[in-house]
């Protein structure tokens, strides 16, 4: 089979205006190499987001079909794995509760590649050969690998998870548990992980408490996760875990009266991570807001309901009831109830007043599948056009 040659497409040079250029240039005593690093990271941070939203409401859309969602879905892989984006890693933890299972396992399958995948394809190829050695029995020169790829990407971590996983063949369990909870620092919503470290406490070292609490996060994370038999197993060493299970479970039932109780500042501010890692710790609430938001969506809430449950929340995670060493933390989450209260309590049908509107601000749900082929079409024609300015000012040097 022969392939015809795509048509040249033709691109027209617009000469930038005189502010335009003078935007461009860097200030006086900037380097111009990093003024033009930071120019790409803020281009790339613009579509990223882009990307991410629109993807986002394709997903939450009652009018895109199930081809366009799984289409959002890869989609936001992408930017998860090419930006590391906590965003798009957000959104696809929040479709591991959608109501179509399908959808919740292909979210289940993009974030475990997410996490086990670097942005750098150096470091995913030295990966890999490091598995094959570790196969074959070779594991002081895998564990060379591992600790140069940590050294060298001290906050990815996948490195210190493959490194666990060398220790725990080797036998050596506290390595491994050392590194299995640097894991967490550093991906604090890997739940494949959670279960690891839990096992590992569970039946070595005895901690029945610490692994329960592994558990029930990962459950709440993934649906899809076989964490009753996990916990069936830890209720006949440890009985006692199972009455106070219930009695949490009480508190944290899904309520159109009130957020549950692990959505509520109490929870979190008595943490390590709230004052010693507050975007980790940010990155986790995150999590778990977007999924009650995805649940909360499904049950058609009133207008009033909404203003009732976001008011809530952005008042009990108002940075000045809280410490001074957990501004950081309380700040970043405040921030992110107060924008997503307003999008959303701005896109409820006033007419209606019973559902979200996850749509466009001009009233039109974009097709999906036909916004993915676009948005690469435009990086397409930005990256063409980007070179033959190059060229032309080159012919006129």
């Amino acid at each position: 089979n022969l392939r015809l040659p795509r048509r040249a497409q033709s691109f027209e040079f617009v000469m930038p205006t005189a502010k335009q250029v003078m935007d461009h240039l860097p200030d006086v005593g900037q380097d111009s190499d990093q003024k033009g690093f930071e120019d790409l990271c803020t281009r790339w941070n613009r579509e990223e987001a882009e990307a991410v939203d629109k993807a986002k409401r394709t997903l939450q859309s009652p009018n895109t079909t199930k081809e366009q969602k799984v289409r959002g879905i890869e989609e936001l892989e992408y930017w998860a794995i090419r930006r590391g984006g906590y965003d798009a890693e957000i959104v696809l933890i929040g479709t591991l509760k959608a109501e179509d299972k399908e959808l919740a396992g292909q979210a289940h399958i993009s974030l475990k590649k997410t996490w086990a995948s670097h942005f750098n394809a150096w470091v995913n190829s030295g990966i890999s050969n490091a598995k094959v050695m570790q196969e074959r029995g070779r594991t002081d020169e895998a564990m060379k690998v591992y600790n140069k790829v940590i050294f060298e990407n001290p906050l990815w971590g996948e490195g210190y998870h493959l490194r666990a996983k060398l220790h725990n063949q080797l036998g050596d369990v506290n390595r491994t548990l050392e590194d299995l909870r640097k894991t967490l620092e550093y991906c604090p919503n890997n739940y494949v992980v959670m279960v690891e470290l839990g096992l590992t406490l569970m039946d070595k070292w005895k901690d029945y408490k610490g692994a329960h609490d592994l558990f029930q996060n990962a459950g709440d994370l993934c649906p899809v996760l076989p964490i009753d038999a996990l916990l069936e197993i830890l209720y006949s060493k440890a009985p006692h875990l199972k009455v106070e299970a219930e009695a949490s479970k009480s508190e944290n039932v899904f309520s159109m009266e009130a957020p549950p109780q692990r959505l509520l500042p109490e929870g979190w501010v008595d943490k390590f991570e709230a004052t010693e890692r507050p975007n980790q710790a940010f990155l986790r609430v995150g999590a778990e807001l977007e999924q009650w938001f995805a649940k909360l969506q499904q049950q058609n809430p009133t207008r009033r309901q909404q203003r009732k449950l976001w008011g809530i929340l952005v008042i009990a995670w108002d940075p000045d009831k809280h410490p001074r060493e957990l501004r950081s933390f309380t700040t970043q989450v405040h921030g992110l109830l107060k924008s997503r209260r307003e999008r959303e309590l701005a896109k409820a049908r006033r007419s209606e007043g019973k559902t979200m509107e996850v749509v466009d601000d001009d009233g039109q749900d974009e097709d999906a599948a036909a916004f993915l082929r676009r948005i690469r079409r435009e990086r397409k024609q930005r990256r063409a056009a980007a070179a033959a300015a190059a060229q032309e000012q080159l012919q006129a040097v």
